[in-house]
């Protein structure tokens, strides 16, 4: 497999980890990157910024830095996004078909042992 450089999404930042997870949809439209400030960018399929919404925590008593996204996944419809964070929760959010529709908690699983099943739990085969 020959992998070939086509475009920087994110500009480089000083400091490790920027960068904790990423997605593709089913339908290779969107594209998903969650960064170390728990905030997920959507880009097109050429690579353009579209949009961005911020996560929130399981319990504001915390505070908004007691977690990091670990994991995201697109629903087969690319309508939905399942984000699956450290503080033990997985949110689905609605997304929308189109770039700019309003971002909404649609769904949330409490987990016991942290977000590993994040694929089968929220879109299952």
């Amino acid at each position: 497999m020959q992998l070939k450089h086509l475009r920087t999404l994110l500009s480089p930042q000083d400091g490790a980890a920027k960068v904790t997870c990423m997605a593709w949809s089913q339908n290779n439209a969107k594209f998903a990157v969650c960064t170390v400030d728990r905030v997920v960018l959507l880009y097109d399929e050429h690579g353009e910024r579209r949009d961005k919404f911020s996560t929130k925590p399981a319990d504001m008593k915390y505070g908004r830095k007691s977690y990091m996204v670990k994991g995201m996944a697109f629903s087969p419809d690319s309508t939905k996004i399942a984000i699956g964070q450290t503080d033990n929760i997985i949110y689905v959010y609605k997304i929308g078909e189109d770039w700019g529709d309003k971002k909404v908690i649609c769904n949330k699983f409490i987990q016991t042992d942290g977000a590993a099943w994040l694929l089968i739990i929220c879109f299952p085969p």
